[in-house]
């Protein structure tokens, strides 16, 4: 009765609204175009204005399609590779780290996090106004039973959940940092300021605040940035390179990340000067402060081969023990649909996180115990009620209705996006040089190289149809290569 009733709610979710054409880009797999027409829909019913999803099957990547736009303005489509803020999909993550540091003895779920004996023991976290902050552990941190309740004090880094938050820009002028502040100011802040509205480990109250300050505790222990961390230790050691943390300005986008788009037409101060108003995507929301609970930046791929490496089975080699993985996914006392850094689902054993940047995005990713991983993710917050379960039902209503999975892998292969442009580059892999082959529309247009932390390493223009560019003074390793200008696309290269 339960699979009859899963396929039903498929069937509806299919055929309910207009049926649209089949992704844009990406590898047309046929015995999955059902995901085609689902996220064709997704994106028309939401007005959403692009999209990915990628899904893995006993941990091979068996789709991996973008849909609508990652830039309306230049009219460039959303590909397989391109990168979205994944907000809150980013406490997965956090947690993973932490889950690994514990294996190796470097940090313990009963650990204090202030106070003398505590991990983040600096002076400037010494003055907190509530002595019971100074009995919350790592495990209230990563359940979200330290005590805050964003509803009734106010989250820090989304003012706009209660008004007892002062706005960021004003934040920071109370600390004496330059606006608009960082994880550590805003931490201190909060420890100054307001009373814990609950015990430690009583109630469980979703906190950005406390995944920010899992995040210092990970530099602390380990010597290193957050984010350099866990790009060393934990993506980098999989084949994941091209996840990074993100930036909260335009001007400072990375590489092959979409633009964000705000249905509601929505602004608010800006967090820079807190007078000037500015979309909320860019401007209002602090990304850089946000390490450890929303700052990461991915392709949907990217999340399903990190899911892949913590699912559980044997399929792929999982980098947490059995046991670690047992413990990250069982859920709190408090509230048994939360574990640590992940949502439940108990009765069908499957774990899952969402996220969501008000005025920017929306993601998810989800572990089913079928064996088959998902994440999708958008640039739009859509001004339509439903989305959210929309995405949740295309990663759980669509999965069983798969007879026959695909039988090959996407991560073993190097796929060129489609494009309505005629580019491509070739060789690639390559040693010295590649070639650039474009249509004539695109003559007279620039190129550039970009090494992974987003450094342009090479530029150029293309003059005529085949273009060859020198790699040889380019270290061996993964590049991304954008061609054109109003009409940009860009490909990953790897060096030989």
């Amino acid at each position: 009765m339960k699979n009859s009733l899963i396929t039903a709610i498929a069937i509806l979710l299919l055929f309910t609204f207009k049926q649209s054409a089949k992704a844009q880009t990406g590898i047309y797999v046929p015995e999955l175009a059902i995901f085609d027409t689902a996220m064709s829909n997704l994106l028309t019913t939401y007005n959403v204005k692009g999209a990915q999803l990628a899904l893995t099957y006993k941990g091979r990547l068996v789709y991996n399609r973008g849909f609508g736009y990652a830039n309306t303005s230049t009219n460039t489509f959303v590909q397989p590779n391109h990168r979205f803020r994944v907000a809150s999909v980013s406490k997965p993550i956090t947690s993973i780290a932490v889950m690994h540091l514990i294996e190796q003895g470097k940090l313990h779920l009963s650990d204090t996090i202030f106070g003398a004996k505590g991990i983040l023991n600096d002076v400037k976290y010494q003055k907190a106004i509530d002595s019971r902050i100074y009995t919350i552990t790592l495990r209230n941190l990563l359940e979200h039973t330290g005590g805050w309740d964003r509803f009734i004090s106010g989250d820090p880094f989304f003012p706009h959940f209660a008004a007892k938050i002062i706005g960021v820009y004003d934040m920071a002028g109370a600390m004496g940092v330059s606006p608009p502040g960082t994880a550590q100011s805003i931490i201190e802040y909060m420890l100054n300021h307001f009373n814990l509205n609950y015990t430690p480990g009583t109630v469980y109250s979703y906190s950005n605040i406390g995944y920010s300050i899992i995040g210092q505790v990970i530099e602390k222990v380990t010597g290193q940035g957050y984010e350099q961390y866990i790009r060393d230790t934990i993506l980098i050691p999989i084949g994941i390179t091209e996840i990074r943390t993100g930036a909260t300005l335009l001007s400072n986008q990375l590489p092959m990340e979409v633009n964000y788009y705000n249905n509601y037409n929505t602004q608010n101060v800006s967090i820079y000067d807190g007078v000037t108003m500015l979309p909320y995507a860019y401007g209002v929301h602090n990304i850089e402060s946000m390490s450890g609970c929303a700052s990461w930046v991915s392709s949907a791929k990217d999340l399903c081969k990190l899911l892949v490496a913590v699912d559980g089975f044997s399929s792929k080699p999982d980098i947490l023990l059995p046991s670690t993985i047992t413990t990250m996914t069982t859920g709190s006392a408090v509230n048994p649909t939360y574990a640590l850094g992940w949502h439940l689902n108990t009765t069908d054993n499957n774990y899952y996180h969402y996220g969501y940047i008000p005025g920017t995005c929306r993601s998810e990713i989800a572990r089913r115990d079928d064996q088959v991983n998902g994440a999708i993710l958008v640039n739009t917050d859509a001004n339509i009620n439903g989305l959210t379960a929309a995405m949740n039902d295309i990663l759980y209503s669509l999965p069983p209705l798969i007879i026959n999975w695909p039988s090959g892998d996407i991560f073993t292969s190097i796929i060129e996006p489609e494009s309505e442009l005629l580019v491509s580059l070739f060789p690639n892999p390559a040693q010295n040089q590649i070639n650039i082959k474009v249509t004539a529309q695109l003559h007279g247009s620039n190129y550039s190289v970009y090494d992974l932390t987003g450094k342009a390493v090479i530029n150029g223009k293309i003059y005529s149809e085949n273009t060859t560019v020198e790699l040889s003074d380019l270290s061996t390793g993964i590049y991304l290569f954008s061609v054109g200008d109003n009409l940009k696309q860009t490909f990953k290269v790897i060096k030989e």
